[in-house]
């Protein structure tokens, strides 16, 4: 087994682009060998900018001996095919956020994955923040108390060239306005990260869903408008609120309530905590500004997936993890066109 993982990039579009293809050239533990797009202009660009080989064929990259594990970056609706694809092809796999547009296909590539023992990862890199592992073990060390609510904001305006151009325009496409190929709007493209990161933070799993949503501002096919009302397995509440369309924006925001205290979080290296016990390093009775050491969040993501490559650690976002976090946004699309609550299998 060689001492870095050698990658094949799936997609290189604009988050490959702009943060995936970082993130692998800055961990000691990866580095790329090609890149592929079905766009030859884009494949081309990609390889440039990283330094590595390109091509457009996914056969071709499956093909190669010196490709371990591929990352994929592509859309939704292509995370099933192409994860069963290279776990056929003994590829370990990273997949990026959300797993899949539905449970039928996660459950297929969790399934094709363990088949064929190759590591399935989603990359779900919000959990490696710093402001996110402080705050998990503040929970766990009773400094809030019990959870009793959680809050999720995502309230941005996103331009109508986001629709066929994403925020950087590298590649025009119309993926993310239909429904069959994205899986949803607003909750699954963007606040997939809070429900997932809230989910490690605290270890409570949702019991019951009930959600309400619209497109008021876009011409898409997916919701610009949603909101969701969650109860856990503890009896906690909790609250969805997420807009593609919010004119003047607010930009995102979670808050964890308990017993004792609270956590806000403001940004990816900050929390503003609240407690009424003796914490150490927390004020009794005040509100605490916790100003966290930055990080690389996404070279930890791919860290982690050399490790579980390489070192045969447990994967610590394997397919199931991705599944859980899914399983919540389906319900809530359910209950939106059921207008009934759903209750979930956990």
């Amino acid at each position: 087994m060689p001492t870095k993982l050698r990658l094949g990039m799936i997609g290189a579009g604009e988050i490959a682009y702009k943060s995936t293809g970082k993130a692998i050239r800055n961990s000691d533990r990866t580095e790329m060998v090609v890149a592929m797009d079905v766009v030859e202009e884009v494949a081309r660009s990609f390889a440039a900018e990283y330094d590595t080989e390109w091509t457009t064929s996914l056969d071709e990259v499956l093909e190669r001996d010196d490709v371990d594990a591929v990352v994929i970056s592509t859309p939704h609706n292509l995370h099933a095919p192409q994860t069963i694809q290279a776990a056929e092809a003994g590829k370990h796999v990273m997949v990026e956020k959300p797993i899949a547009c539905t449970l039928e296909q996660a459950d297929a590539m969790i399934d094709a994955c363990s088949k064929a023992s190759v590591v399935l990862m989603v990359r779900l890199v919000t959990r490696y923040t710093p402001a996110a592992r402080r705050a998990k073990e503040l929970i766990e060390a009773g400094a809030i108390g019990d959870v009793i609510a959680l809050t999720f904001t995502a309230a941005g305006d996103k331009a109508d060239s986001y629709w066929t151009g994403g925020f950087t325009g590298r590649v025009q496409t119309t993926w993310r306005k239909s429904k069959e190929e994205s899986g949803g709007g607003i909750l699954i493209m963007n606040l997939v990260h809070d429900i997932d990161r809230l989910r490690y933070i605290t270890g409570l799993e949702a019991t019951r869903v009930y959600a309400e949503y619209d497109t008021f501002c876009t011409d898409v096919e997916v919701e610009d408008f949603i909101s969701v009302t969650l109860r856990y397995d503890n009896g906690a509440v909790g609250n969805i609120l997420g807009s593609s369309c919010a004119r003047g924006g607010r930009g995102p925001g979670n808050r964890i309530y308990g017993t004792h205290g609270q956590i806000i979080f403001e940004g990816r290296a900050r929390l503003q905590v609240y407690t009424t016990r003796e914490v150490p390093g927390l004020e009794s009775g005040e509100w605490t500004d916790l100003k966290l050491e930055s990080m690389d969040s996404g070279v930890l993501a791919m860290d982690r997936f050399a490790a579980a490559v390489l070192d045969g650690e447990p994967a610590d976002i394997p397919g199931e993890e991705g599944r859980k976090t899914l399983e919540v946004i389906v319900a809530a699309y359910e209950s939106c066109e059921s207008g009934r609550p759903v209750v979930l299998s956990n």
